[in-house]
């Protein structure tokens, strides 16, 4: 039993040997970066721009319409009764509220339009890091933006993930 045993741990001795020289490969990339070098991100601002423009021209002419009851109610004040005053004015403070209303929803639905239009892109980057790691051995891949330490023998994988991508 006892020569049995040692011919055990002779036989498993080199697998012991060859799991303590094995290389852990860990990988880093600026995600931001890699993002921004995407060809759809120019298609994906400028979709944004023309619809914020969109916005932007309706809270101009709600502002608009604001000035212009407002400047309304400063001529029309000295003559008028007590109600159309109080009428008018509180026309005005509805329009006040529907263009900041207006604007908050604006700020929403930009938001809520760029995180739809760069979800593919993301899910896209997703699986290429998943893929680049995989197929060279990595155990990690991490962000560089939170990276706190980074040693020289670190590996940037930014070039083999834009080289899966097929960006410059």
């Amino acid at each position: 039993m006892y020569k049995k045993l040692i011919a055990l741990l002779f036989l498993a001795m080199p697998a012991f040997g060859m799991a303590q020289n094995t290389q852990i490969k860990l990988g880093y990339l600026d995600v931001q970066t890699l993002f921004l070098s995407m060809p759809e991100v120019s298609q994906i601002e400028t979709s944004l721009k023309d619809l914020a423009a969109q916005h932007e021209g309706e809270i101009k002419r709600m502002e608009d319409e604001y000035n212009r009851k407002l400047i309304e109610y400063k001529d029309g004040e000295a003559k008028w009764d007590d109600a159309i005053k109080k009428n008018r004015m509180e026309e005005i403070q509805m329009l006040q509220q529907k263009v900041q209303a207006y604007y908050q929803q604006a700020q929403t639905l930009l938001q809520q339009k760029q995180e739809e239009l760069q979800a593919p892109i993301r899910e896209k980057m997703r699986k290429a890091i998943e893929e680049v790691g995989a197929e060279n051995g990595f155990l990690y891949i991490y962000d560089l933006n939170t990276l706190l330490y980074k040693s020289a023998d670190a590996i940037d994988v930014t070039p083999l993930l834009k080289k899966k991508l097929g960006v410059k």
